[in-house]
């Protein structure tokens, strides 16, 4: 026979069994003291009858009289209702309706600061009478197959509909530079060049999106999959969220060569204009760098890759960079082996387009370009200093210059260990040239064979070529900081196109650091991986109150240095937000 109790069916218990042969230890303790106590058993027949050792038996009688043993605890009843506030049920009751799981209400509740398990979450959603969701599609979940939330489509900020918000961004320093982009009227030229738009990104956005990622240091647009879900770097660009990935990164096939140059030289032409302090340099030093590609379907030459030490297919690209200040007057991508010597030409007829004229001396290595066109830079009127390459037969005669004809010159520069150097200064004419040249040979300056110099600058004195050329360097740890910081090697595409696209907005962001960092007291000549770390790669939050924006940053160990820059000092419209306001706050 069954009987019903408390809604459940239960069987019937034998009570003969269940007090003779008792289950618990609780129970048996209780029937050891009362056999001895109210029945006047021996300790040997209870021990026997139970199965515990005399000593045991003992024991119980002993903690029985001083109290210790707890034959009958008191049962707690447990609440009557449940414990979770009123307030938090109906917090999950409204995430339910939004077609939430327990699981994301969790995730939500924790993230507003509320502690609560998925199991009291299903229970409360049970007793309100709501049923478990369907198990739904990634698409329907908003998930791609590897698990990552799929973002809001990409589209202009609707000011009419945009309410008041407050979110978090995780580099809020990006926003100092929108005075700046605004200042240096990049995004005016990107109209005036018709740079592409689509039906929900105009190119002022597309232009911030991608500028956005050079700023922060980020690997390639490809991997701006990282911060599209962002809203405040959504406001930046003037957008609900950054673009996808794939918008990003086939962008640039919606340019052209032409585009991209006519692009540059309109740029570096208007930095000049408004920065003339950056391109103030009397040297300009050129370089080759070349980007390796590792992918297996490339029609890309092999080129000499320095931080591999080996050949490997990939773009080459040619930089010049003012000496002086480090920017980067000049760029181009997809270069062929046999067009490396003409490059040097190149670059002289862009920046005669420039200036009208070239009036500093250009400072490159051996292999930048051939003798030849040393002779026709000279009938030119170009300036130069560059290397000769050199071989057994010309160390050999350098042997034979008697002693007494070398002279020891001491270069100004700090920290470099061999500044005490010999010199031999002499005329020579090159192979197949028809002008001749300074030649100038260096020893003792801690390389096993000497170094030849050759220049066409009659008016520098000797100490200032040696030192010049020492100091193009600059242009090697320039491309460094590009390749470290802006990721200039990391290639995502075999597209000539997209790499010089991606390269020409590298030297923007490039250009936008060295603008701030004047405007930065004791850090003018920091590189953008330290101005970076210590002024923009800070937390904070953007703040819509339906007027204007408010950014709000806690102070940190360089934040007087910040405070004191004048372009930051004072609330700034933006034009691309419907001339919103920003405001910068600090807070304790």
């Amino acid at each position: 026979m069954k009987k019903r109790h408390n809604n459940t069916l239960t069987k019937d218990v034998d009570l003969v069994k269940f007090f003779n042969e008792p289950a618990s230890s609780r129970q048996k303790h209780y029937e050891c003291v009362r056999a001895i106590v109210m029945d006047r058993l021996s300790v040997e027949e209870v021990s026997k009858k139970y199965g515990y050792k005399i000593s045991t038996i003992y024991s119980l009688i002993k903690d029985a009289k001083s109290g210790k043993l707890v034959l009958f605890p008191e049962v707690k009843m447990g609440p009557k209702h449940r414990r979770t506030s009123v307030a938090i049920q109906e917090k999950i009751i409204k995430y339910r309706r939004e077609f939430l799981s327990s699981l994301d209400i969790q995730k939500k509740l924790e993230s507003e600061g509320i502690k609560i398990s998925s199991r009291t979450i299903e229970r409360i959603l049970k007793d309100k009478g709501f049923r478990k969701l369907k198990k739904r599609t990634n698409k329907e979940l908003g998930k791609t197959n590897k698990n990552r939330l799929i973002p809001n489509r990409s589209q202009q900020l609707n000011f009419a509909q945009l309410n008041s918000f407050k979110v978090d961004c995780p580099s809020i320093g990006a926003f100092f530079f929108l005075p700046y982009i605004i200042e240096s009227g990049i995004l005016g030229i990107v109209k005036k060049c018709k740079l592409p738009t689509s039906s929900r990104i105009n190119s002022t956005s597309a232009a911030l999106s991608m500028l956005l990622l050079k700023l922060i240091g980020n690997k390639r647009l490809s991997h701006i999959s990282a911060y599209d879900k962002e809203l405040g770097f959504g406001i930046f660009a003037g957008l609900n969220v950054l673009p996808k990935s794939v918008y990003m990164t086939s962008y640039s096939c919606l340019t052209s060569e032409s585009m991209l140059l006519n692009f540059q030289e309109k740029l570096i032409e208007h930095f000049r204009t408004i920065y003339p302090e950056l391109y103030s340099g009397n040297f300009i030093n050129l370089d080759f760098h070349s980007i390796p590609h590792y992918g297996d379907e490339s029609e890309m030459e092999k080129v000499w890759c320095g931080a591999k030490e080996k050949a490997l297919k990939g773009a080459n690209t040619v930089f010049a960079q003012d000496s002086k200040n480090n920017t980067i007057l000049y760029m181009r991508a997809d270069i062929l082996r046999r067009e490396e010597a003409q490059e040097v030409k190149k670059f002289i007829s862009y920046w005669k387009r420039q200036k009208g004229k070239v009036d500093e001396t250009l400072v490159f290595d051996c292999k930048f370009t051939k003798y030849l066109i040393l002779d026709e830079l000279t009938e030119d009127n170009i300036k130069f200093i560059t290397l000769r390459r050199k071989n057994k037969k010309i160390i050999e005669k350098t042997l034979e210059i008697p002693k007494e004809k070398w002279n020891k010159v001491r270069l100004s520069i700090p920290k470099r260990k061999y500044q005490k150097i010999s010199v031999y200064e002499e005329k020579i004419i090159l192979n197949k040239c028809q002008n001749s040249f300074r030649q100038i040979i260096v020893k003792d300056h801690g390389r096993a064979n000497p170094t030849y110099i050759i220049t066409n600058n009659e008016e520098l004195n000797l100490k200032t070529i040696l030192e010049v050329y020492a100091k193009r360097w600059h242009i090697e740890n320039k491309l460094s900081e590009l390749v470290s910081f802006f990721n200039l090697n990391a290639l995502s595409s075999p597209l000539m196109i997209r790499i010089h696209f991606d390269i020409l907005w590298t030297v923007i962001a490039d250009t936008l650091y060295h603008r701030f960092a004047q405007d930065l007291r004791r850090f003018e000549h920091c590189l953008a991986p330290t101005i970076y770390r210590k002024f923009i790669s800070m937390p904070g939050k953007i703040i819509y109150d339906g007027d204007k924006f408010t950014i709000k940053i806690r102070k940190r160990a360089h934040t007087p240095v910040l405070i004191e820059v004048e372009k930051l000092k004072k609330p700034f419209k933006v034009p691309w937000l419907k001339n919103k306001t920003i405001e910068i706050i600090w807070t304790p």
